[in-house]
């Protein structure tokens, strides 16, 4: 079997889900501040999840931590990285340190995905996608999407090597259907 290096940024939260079904087949890199939350990720797969307990807002223990990832497990192939807004350098660090490596970065319900994609230096080698979350609307009400959502909405994007997919539907969208009918 072909074990690719993954990283995934955020993934003891909404995502490990996705950390659990990745590290059943690929060696998974996960970023992650809470211990008890990362050890609950990384005993499902121990052998192939490797754990870097990390603030990735201080980007000087950011650098360090992908560093040695990278020389304990080899360059990363993929990247999924729900960074929030606000995180200051950490989405380029990453990319820094992922020179050849498919980039899945995942966005929220109000980011602009064209201005948070002009706002990265990527090389030639690297692939650039986006997964933007949005939300549910049911009957008369909205609520967010489900941790489960998200997990199959990425991994249908990875599967399906979307350039941007969104999960859900987003409000402004949502907005104008409604103007229009």
């Amino acid at each position: 079997m072909n074990r690719k290096h993954i990283l995934l940024v955020g993934g003891t939260g909404m995502l490990a889900g996705l950390a659990s079904y990745l590290a059943i087949e690929h060696n998974v890199t996960v970023i992650g501040r809470n211990k008890e939350k990362m050890a609950s990720v990384v005993q499902r797969n121990p052998e192939t999840c490797h754990p870097l307990i990390v603030d990735y807002c201080d980007e000087e223990l950011l650098s360090n931590a992908l560093q040695r990832a990278v020389q304990k497990n080899g360059p990363f192939d993929r990247v999924i990285a729900w960074v929030h807004r606000g995180s200051g350098k950490a989405m380029q660090l990453i990319l820094n340190h992922s020179e050849t490596a498919e980039v899945i970065h995942i966005l929220g319900s109000r980011a602009n995905p064209e201005y948070e994609k002009r706002c990265l230096c990527f090389n030639e080698q690297q692939t650039y996608r986006q997964v933007q979350l949005g939300e549910m609307h049911e009957l008369a009400s909205v609520r967010w999407l489900t941790h489960d959502e998200i997990v199959k909405g990425v991994h249908d994007a990875i599967q399906n090597q979307d350039d941007y997919r969104l999960i859900g539907t987003r409000k402004d969208d949502v907005d104008v259907h409604s103007r229009n009918d």
